[in-house]
């Protein structure tokens, strides 16, 4: 089951002391690697929401893009009507 020799036992030569802060190693490299994991989150984070914000702009403005170009293309017949009856029942300008 265990390939070591039973009269192999490791054992723990390096001295751990505490840092100038007065905690242990460990503790700071995982609060470094927490600190790490929480810039890349909020980085990936902020990119997403950036990008899902820039695309639904794009779509807002092409339905926007899409509604007055249809509101003309309905609206568009009858102004034309309208000016041309205008210019035709004006009084008659002199020049």
């Amino acid at each position: 089951m265990n390939s070591q020799p039973t009269d192999h036992i490791p054992v723990l030569t390096d001295i751990v002391e505490p840092d100038v802060a007065g905690s242990p190693p460990f503790i700071n490299d995982t609060t470094r690697f927490l600190d790490s994991l929480e810039a890349d989150l909020t980085t990936v984070i902020h990119e997403q929401a950036d990008e899902l914000v820039h695309n639904a702009c794009r779509e807002m403005e092409a339905l926007l893009l899409e509604q007055v170009s249809d509101r003309l293309k309905a609206e568009l017949p009858g102004l034309i009507a309208k000016v041309i009856a205008e210019h035709f029942n004006a009084p008659a300008r002199t020049n």
